[in-house]
């Protein structure tokens, strides 16, 4: 696992750890099943911020659903039984994950 990566996951579940402590008591055992999605991801969650430029969170958005969300839980017509029932971190926290990405992106020059 790179460096880079290791500190974007460490950073990622830092701040969804605090976001479900500060939420309606959701237990942190759920946590690990909202997530799951996210850290299996995590690698090609981290290409498509890299290949993305934008002051929109759509066009990410999009390209995950293309390159993440079909390879998870997501039917061929597009529909997520996680997604419908705010059980996806990723879904649910999309804008806070893309800007953590970037934000260690940005402060990482060693970057190809």
């Amino acid at each position: 696992m790179s460096e880079l990566r290791e500190r974007i996951e460490a950073r990622l579940r830092e701040r969804l750890a605090a976001l479900c402590e500060g939420g309606a008591g959701e237990a942190k055992g759920d946590l690990a099943q909202q997530a799951d999605p996210l850290f299996r991801h995590l690698d090609e969650l981290i290409r498509v911020v890299e290949q993305i430029k934008d002051y929109s969170i759509e066009p990410y958005r999009e390209m995950v659903k293309k390159v993440v969300c079909s390879d998870c839980y997501m039917d061929p017509e597009g529909s997520c039984p996680y997604r419908s029932s705010v059980g996806c971190a990723l879904d649910a926290y999309f804008p806070i994950i893309v800007a953590i990405i970037e934000k260690e992106l940005e402060a990482d020059p060693g970057l190809p």
